[in-house]
Parts: structure tokens; sequence; C-alpha cells
């Protein structure tokens, strides 16, 4: 897919949201159109916007590199952040719709108690309501946990679910109906389903996993409210992903690359550590 629609603010000179440290990030707003809209309407909302967690994280999964927004323990209540992300999996992937070398992710996170139902039914409304997408053309794909918010939702349902076996999913662990990344730091992995809108024309018919023609957008936990675990329930968006969904233009391959080396770079030189391995994989 061309990357043509230019409404997605650029980011800034010195290399975007993601070249912003965290000590610097003081209230967490970003230089994008869409970042600022998921910042003030859950901000607006009474969460607190948490500063990014370091790209260079100094252990050696995902070669040293953040690959997601999970973090080892979470402030008491509803909080929000834009979290600068990189996955080296997708080195060399310039051709594939929405892979980007640095993303950055849209995170809500809420009290366990709160349940995944509400965690859904809020990030569910910001993106038909504030970026505008057409439930109807939304695909969610998990596994049999996902079932009961799905037939209780009246929003959810105007959308449609694909089905995957459970343990298959566990075995994937890559977000559609669980998310287990292996040797990922921060978690034994969790029940999840994962959001999908269309970026291709036949994309009406009949649906399987993988899909085709779609672009995955988010993934959101299904955690059980009535286990009484401690922690937190939620999710994100990729933003340039949902920016591509909305009808706006979000940086190539070659940019975000660009970014995520001028990112790297300037956290090893603000904290004295050594640049990452994982960035080998994204060098000329």
């Amino acid at each position: 897919m061309e990357i043509d629609r230019r409404h997605f603010v650029n980011l800034t000179a010195a290399g975007g949201i993601g070249l912003l440290l965290p000590g610097t990030y003081s209230t967490v707003r970003a230089a994008t159109t869409g970042s600022a809209q998921f910042l003030d309407h859950f901000s607006g909302e009474g969460a607190k916007a948490l500063d990014p967690l370091p790209l260079i994280t100094g252990v050696g999964f995902n070669g040293g590199l953040r690959y997601d927004d999970t973090r080892a323990s979470y402030p008491n209540g509803v909080s929000v952040c834009i979290q600068p992300s990189c996955r080296i999996e997708d080195a060399g992937k310039s051709g594939d719709p929405g892979v980007l070398a640095l993303f950055h992710i849209a995170v809500l996170n809420l009290p366990v108690n709160a349940g995944s139902g509400e965690a859904l039914r809020q990030l569910m409304r910001f993106a038909v309501e504030t970026e505008k997408l057409d439930p109807e053309k939304v695909v969610f794909v998990s596994t049999e946990v996902f079932e009961p918010h799905f037939s209780s939702d009246p929003l959810l349902q105007k959308g449609r679910f694909v089905k995957r076996d459970l343990q298959e999913a566990r075995a994937a662990g890559d977000g559609s109906g669980f998310f287990s990344p292996d040797g990922h730091p921060d978690t034994d992995g969790f029940n999840s389903v994962s959001i999908h809108y269309p970026i291709e024309d036949g994309s009406e018919g009949p649906l399987a996993y993988p899909l085709s023609g779609f672009l995955e957008i988010g993934e959101i936990s299904l955690a059980d409210a009535a286990s009484g675990t401690a922690g937190t329930v939620g999710g994100g968006f990729g933003l340039e992903r949902l920016a591509l969904a909305s009808g706006r233009q979000a940086p190539d391959y070659a940019e975000s690359r660009a970014r995520l080396l001028d990112l790297a770079k300037q956290e090893a030189a603000a904290t004295g550590s050594a640049l990452p391995e994982g960035l080998k994989a994204f060098a000329d």
C-alpha cells in the first residue's frame, strides 16, 4: 500500500516523538495529530500520562531494543503513554504495509478490577468517535475468551469476529488470541484480541486467519477481573497504523529507520550506554 494521503502531521525536525527522551517528555505530548488526540482524549477523562520507557533496554531480548509498552510495574489508576518501539523481526520488511523500523504504541492501562471489557469499550470508542473508523469494517481476531465480550457489546458486534483455537493461539503467541513473545522479560503471556482494519479492496468476503487485505492496528489484553490478580488491563493502537486506517499519512520505512538510529544514538550518548546489538539488523 502506498502511503500518500498527507494529513498526518510531520514529526519534529529532531526526528519525532521517539527522539524525546523520558526525562524531557514531561507532559507526554507528542508532535503528531494522532498522539495528541489520544493523549487529550484519555487525559481529559482523568488518565495519568506516563513518560515512555527508554528504547534501549539493556537486556538481550529483541536485540536490546524496546519491543512494546509492557512494563514490569504500573502506577495505580488509569494511565496512558506513547511508547516508541522496535522489533528486529521487522528489519528488511520495507515493502510490507504498515511495517516500520520505529513505531509508536498509544497505550491505555486500567486497574485489572476495571475489567478487559471496559478497556475494550474505551479503546474502541476512541477509534470510532475520534479516529472515525467504521465499526462495521473492524475485524477482531481472538479465541473463545473473547466471545463474552463480543456478544455483549453492541459496538463490537458491528464488526466481525474471527475465532482461533485457544491452543493454537497460545502456541503462536502472536497477540491474536494470546500474547507471549518467546523470552519477553516482562510477561509470561496473556489472553488478548487483535484489531484489524481493511487496507485493500475485496476484504468484505469470507475471513480466515491470517487475514488478507487487513492491517492489524491494535491489541488489547483480556485479563480476568474476577481473578483478583493485581496489575492492569488494557492495550493500545499502533499510532502509525491507526493513521493509515484513518486515511492520514505515516512515515515510511526509510524515515522510521533513520529515526530509530537517531533515537538509539541519542539515548546511548545521554546515558553512556553502548548501542544495542539489535541495531545491526537495521544498519546499511
